[in-house]
């Protein structure tokens, strides 16, 4: 990655609007709101201590002033980084990857800020650390656990692929477990490397970490499947404690990858099943033999070891909680989306997130229809569930991709009293009041909500007439609480 002199936010193709009054069509994504921050770091966030360091970043936990969040911060000195086009270049590209990717096991940005001296990047604080250390600690893991971490692993880069974006430096140093205990929750980071790819086009350049690098990208021409080759070290180190290819140089390392063999059949391997061996070949196998992340994800190893433990009960909940979504109230639906994003702790939604999971019935990372008519066949004719599953699409889609990316589903199913909280509103009122005059106007909603086009100022002058009780065009605070405490 690399450092710029003046870091200015590109517009991505997320349309957040579609057509203008009467409709009130506003499609907002999660990555709407992860741009670049005018207000010093240090003005939003206390920093704390220093969690982790690299060639030229270090990680430290940071506090929001506001919120009083506990999150982290990846500081990149421009010192250190080397300077100029190709360098703010990369730096972009990781912003808009990043706006683009909304899944449970990919780490969640907040913000970027930038001064002289540093690029500030602020994402989810990952108490469990790298599972580099991890593997260091336990030498090798069982294979459910191995096959519980492949499974988010596989899913996290399906849902990337499906973008076609490329990581290029998939390792157990870019993979973080979310808190300490036992449940091994992943979130994948470290997209500095990461890129996306043009239609029918290969890649070159060799980019990533020896280890886990595969073939083709040493010799040259790539596609977005040497990620594949990378889950399939990954998974062999899980599985015996050792990498694959062993050299005591880069160079000499890179060798034995070019020439592809490794060995299954030692002494490490004696324990471990035939299916886990099988998937271990069928990822680190040839380009044009290689599987993909996809098939991975329906391999019988992955699905012998991953089956739901989510109540039924729980299921049913959030089917009735995306049945009974309305979008209707687009002002309350923005403002919703906005907490969602900026302010939930989503681990204290453990429970919704593995029903998420359950009802992402092929592990792609988002639900689709079929996902749905799936589940709602249980219940419902097959006519009745085809019905259902499009209605539910048609509200809880904000983006209207045709699919429910995490945060919509979180947005959909969550209490609306904690989401609408007291607290929550108060910090989320603050975050939107930019001038600091009390009051919120429709110039600070469309900074907060679009790409700054003055276009749309008159749709948000016109929902701001769904909580303005004064008629002064602008909402105060308790207009703000009336609004959207009043309404569940």
């Amino acid at each position: 990655m690399g450092c710029c002199t003046s870091l200015k936010y590109r517009k991505t193709n997320i349309t957040l609007f579609s057509e203008a009054p009467p409709s009130f069509s506003i499609k907002i994504h999660q990555g709407t709101f992860i741009r670049p921050n005018d207000l010093p770091f240090t003005e939003v966030y206390m920093l704390g201590n220093r969690v982790g360091k690299g060639g030229f970043a270090e990680v430290r936990r940071c506090t929001h002033k506001l919120s009083g969040s506990t999150r982290a911060v990846k500081i990149f000195s421009k010192n250190a980084l080397k300077p100029g086009k190709e360098a703010e270049g990369n730096l972009l590209i990781e912003m808009e990857i990043l706006r683009l990717l909304d899944h449970p096991n990919i780490i969640r940005v907040y913000d970027f800020f930038e001064d002289e001296s540093n690029h500030y990047l602020v994402m989810e604080l990952c108490e469990g650390g790298e599972l580099f250390d991890i593997i260091k600690k336990l030498t090798r893991f069982s294979e459910s656990q191995a096959s519980h971490i492949m499974k988010q692993l596989f899913s996290a880069v399906s849902f990337m692929h499906s973008f076609n974006i490329a990581h290029r430096d998939l390792k157990p140093e870019n993979i973080m477990i979310e808190e300490r205990g036992s449940e091994l929750n992943l979130k994948l980071v470290d997209f500095g490397s990461a890129i996306k790819l043009e239609e029918n086009k290969t890649m070159e350049g060799i980019v990533g970490t020896t280890y886990y690098m595969a073939p083709e990208l040493i010799s040259g021409k790539y596609t977005e499947k040497c990620d594949e080759w990378s889950c399939g070290v990954i998974l062999y180190i899980l599985l015996c404690g050792n990498p694959p290819f062993y050299g005591k140089t880069d160079d000499e390392i890179m060798e034995k990858v070019k020439i592809g063999s490794y060995d299954t059949t030692t002494e490490e391997f004696k324990d471990v099943s035939e299916e886990a061996i099988d998937l271990i070949h069928k990822l680190m196998a040839p380009l044009d033999t290689r599987i993909s992340v996809n098939d991975a994800l329906n391999h019988p190893w992955i699905v012998t070891h991953n089956t739901h433990s989510v109540s039924q009960h729980t299921l049913l909940h959030v089917i009735d909680n995306l049945t009974r979504f309305s979008s209707q109230l687009k002002l309350r639906d923005a403002i919703m989306t906005f907490i969602t994003c900026q302010l939930l702790n989503y681990k204290e939604f453990k429970h919704l997130r593995k029903a998420f999971s359950a009802l992402d019935n092929d592990g792609d990372g988002k639900i689709g229809k079929s996902d749905l008519i799936k589940e709602l066949t249980a219940s419902y004719s097959e006519k009745e569930a085809k019905y259902k599953a499009e209605g539910i699409i048609k509200e809880v889609d904000e983006n209207q991709d045709g699919f429910i990316e995490f945060t919509e589903y979180i947005r959909a199913v969550a209490d609306e009293k904690l989401v609408f909280s007291r607290k929550n509103l108060v910090v989320a009122f603050d975050l939107l009041d930019k001038d600091k005059n009390g009051k919120i106007s429709a110039e600070e909603l469309m900074h907060a909500f679009s790409d700054d086009t003055e276009d749309t100022v008159d749709i948000w002058k016109a929902l701001i007439s769904e909580a303005d009780q004064n008629g002064d065009g602008q909402i105060d605070l308790d207009e703000f609480l009336d609004f959207l405490m009043t309404k569940f």
